[in-house]
């Protein structure tokens, strides 16, 4: 039973090792010391910002014709591995004079809101110029003559199950799409596609925006009283680490040995009586 347990907490403190990082995987057209140049794995002290700023720092970074940064907030190491071997993505990553895979990076509390100021500076470095849009919903007009820096908002991977592989699949497929085009335009282009940690619309802080805006011309905005779909683990965040650890604690430490002492008490038994029977006489027993 402590075998059991001590195996139930090793997954558990894997899982959760796993559950505060993201990926990030890069590849260039041409050969680039900005990636070569990168160990294949890092230490702990590193997270996603980090190497995004490690990369876009390189000496030769300024080489390429297009940088494209590709945010997708909610992506994990997972979803990427789900890809067929004949996506872009993955025929990119093999094809790719110079690749780098990262599965699990620390994440960063500000990487969807510092990715477009890192590739802002990039810009301001190289002379290049700068877009930012979203694939589908923003037109952007490109000038092959000059430089660019491009940042990539993909939509949100928020989905879970069958669904999620899914909306991974339409997701690739639009990015495919816009790799396409951007490489028919720019053929010595760096890509880096990363994921970053997903926050709710609801919760999601909005830079250089007062905490109330007093501007408005209503008192009090209107009550939202409509529930999110989905279920309830949709709904409310249930199962957090420390209650899966409290539950495991329970369940196979707390509850074996309530049960081990009820068995060893139920096992108890009552010793033989000695009580000399009433009809019993000494005095007879002694003239026989």
């Amino acid at each position: 039973m402590a075998a059991r347990f001590l195996v139930v907490a090793a997954v558990a403190n894997i899982a959760l090792a796993y559950s505060n990082t993201v990926p990030v995987v890069a590849w260039s057209s041409y050969s680039s010391y900005a990636l070569d140049s990168l160990p294949a794995q890092l230490d702990s002290t590193s997270h996603s910002v980090s190497l995004l700023e490690s990369i876009l720092s390189s000496e030769d970074i300024c080489s390429h014709e297009a940088i494209v940064l590709v945010n997708q907030p909610g992506l994990h190491a997972s979803d990427l591995r789900t890809l067929s071997p004949s996506t872009h993505i993955a025929r990119s990553i093999v094809s790719a004079p110079s690749s780098r895979q990262y599965p699990y990076l620390p994440s960063h509390s500000e990487h969807e809101y510092g990715l477009p100021s890192i590739a802002q500076t990039v810009s301001a470095k190289c002379g290049s110029r700068f877009l930012q849009y979203t694939p589908g919903q923003d037109k952007v007009s490109l000038q092959p003559s000059s430089k660019h820096v491009l940042c990539i908002n993909m939509p949100h991977l928020d989905k879970s199950g069958q669904a999620r592989k899914s909306t991974m699949a339409q997701h690739e497929i639009l990015l495919e799409h816009e790799l396409s085009s951007l490489a028919s335009v720019f053929p010595n282009h760096l890509i880096i596609f990363s994921g970053s940690p997903l926050v709710s619309h609801s919760k999601r802080q909005v830079p250089d925006r007062p905490i109330l805006d007093l501007s408005a011309s209503d008192s009090f905005a209107p009550t939202n009283t409509t529930l999110p779909a989905g279920g309830i683990l949709k709904k409310y965040q249930l199962l957090t680490p420390g209650l899966i650890t409290a539950l495991l604690i329970a369940f196979f430490v707390l509850v074996p040995a309530v049960m081990m002492g009820m068995t060893a008490l139920a096992s108890i038994q009552n010793p033989i009586r000695s009580d000399v029977s009433k009809s019993f006489n000494a005095q007879e027993r002694k003239n026989q």
